[in-house]
């Protein structure tokens, strides 16, 4: 069964890049937005172009969308670290936890575009790609396409006096740099020109840099993400990745429907929360091994996916490896049923904070930690060494969508078609933990996956 033949066709949200909101021309650079001014060391990002086409131009908008359309080969590797790097995160933690494989994979990527040697093959092979040019190319239409389906989006509403759904899906690059070491210039044009990021010239032992910085991700991920970012004495050099994430479901939840009950922690303790209340009389949903999945779509083709565990099902049995992880959110095609799906979902909103460098070791990314081993020629002439990794996520839902927002911050120091059946009915009855997930279904991309173990957490 294709699932997808049950989601109503409907006005694709604006998609916001990089800063640029609904009325603002894609002309120009949003990763600057929230930084010092340029200076004379420092590079400004490469603007997205305008296309300059009509709203009912459909023949030039497709062929546009289609130019900068990502290879199924790169969907493949998205989802593949999507889930490993989930599983490696996920598998210990025993609260609620966000994480985004989407804002680590463009961090990586930025920091194995000036890899080298062995430390180069670690991380290519983690990101599933071999060469370092298709991933700078493929990462670059990724960020086009949002950017182009906004655009697109904007117009067609303004033509036809429509309303633009209140959605947006952001993604930011920058590159923080000591002035005690030296880029190559062909790395910072790769890094301006296909991952949008700007270079900013800054002293690390500087308080304010970490103001800065901060500020920058705040201005980035909607002010939903204000950290207090402070940096080793001796980094020289940070690669950042933000994510900003909104959706409003396509059909929001009736606010009068929303009542407290109690929801079961992993302990046997229980808690009262409040518990969204919905009927949907024709959904998709899997009864799979140990676990119930089933989905609500957002008005900007994505989708918020929630897996009930079994009451006997341990949920880190799910999260234990990426591969079965993977094969139970993405791997689906033919097992999807049709039928009522009763929603009693629990509205929450928390955060989580991840120091990566063990996972990423565990994922087979061991030499760029090593100030003996860590190769980074096409970076710089200076011997560098990944000093601290770390990613900050936040996720939220109520009646009216869902929001996610995240940053991933690597610092560098210097070393050396289906039959319809009798439906079915299954009951979503989210009242003990659950994993949760944010895909992008247009380009199946995965935005966010987590669990909620307390939905009254933060």
């Amino acid at each position: 069964m294709n699932r997808r033949l049950l989601i109503p066709a409907f006005l694709s949200a604006v998609m916001l890049l990089s800063g640029c909101s609904a009325d603002v021309n894609l002309i120009g650079n949003g990763n600057s937005k929230g930084a010092a001014d340029l200076n004379e060391n420092d590079m400004e990002a490469a603007a997205v172009e305008d296309p300059g086409l009509a709203a009912d131009d459909y023949e030039g908008w497709n062929k546009l969308l289609s130019e900068n359309d990502i290879s199924e080969e790169f969907r493949e590797s998205l989802a593949g670290f999507a889930f490993e790097s989930s599983s490696a995160v996920l598998s210990k933690e025993d609260e609620n936890a966000v994480f985004s494989p989407l804002s680590l994979y463009y961090a990586l990527s930025m920091l194995g575009t000036g890899a080298s040697g062995e430390t180069e093959s670690e991380i290519m092979e983690a990101l599933g790609i071999d060469d370092k040019a298709e991933l700078a190319d493929q990462c670059a239409k990724l960020y086009r396409r949002y950017a182009y389906t906004e655009e697109r989006e904007r117009l067609l509403a303004k033509e036809y006096e429509m309303e633009v759904p209140d959605s947006s899906l952001s993604l930011a690059d920058s590159l923080w740099v000591s002035g005690d070491i030296e880029l190559k210039p062909e790395y910072q044009e790769t890094c301006a020109n296909e991952f949008y990021a700007s270079s900013y010239q800054v002293d690390f032992k500087d308080p304010e840099t970490g103001e800065k910085i901060g500020k920058w991700i705040s201005d980035h991920t909607g002010g939903v993400l204000n950290p207090e970012i402070e940096l080793p004495s001796d980094t020289v050099l940070a690669l950042i990745n933000t994510l900003y994430y909104y959706g409003g479901w396509q059909d929001k939840f009736d606010e009068d429907l929303t009542k407290e009950d109690v929801f079961k922690l992993e302990d046997g303790s229980e808690i009262e929360v409040p518990f969204m209340n919905r009927t949907d009389t024709m959904a998709g949903f899997i009864k799979g091994d140990g676990y119930t999945l089933s989905g609500i779509s957002t008005n900007n083709n994505c989708e918020m996916l929630f897996l009930l565990p079994d009451e006997d099902t341990d949920i880190r049995e799910l999260t234990a490896d990426g591969e079965r992880l993977k094969e139970i959110f993405a791997d689906t095609e033919g097992k999807w049923n049709t039928g009522e799906v009763v929603w009693k979902i629990p509205k929450f909103s928390f955060g989580s904070s991840f120091d990566l460098v063990e996972a990423l070791k565990a994922m087979g990314m061991e030499s760029m930690f090593d100030s003996m081993l860590a190769e980074f020629a096409d970076m710089s002439e200076y011997a560098l060494y990944v000093d601290q990794a770390i990613q900050e996520a936040h996720i939220a839902i109520d009646e009216d969508g869902v929001e996610g927002a995240a940053y991933t911050l690597i610092a560098m120091a210097e070393g050396s078609a289906w039959m319809m059946e009798e439906p079915e009915r299954v009951e979503m009855i989210l009242d003990r933990p659950f994993l949760f997930a944010v895909h992008d279904y247009r380009n199946d991309v995965w935005l966010f996956i987590g669990a909620c173990m307390d939905p009254s957490g933060t």
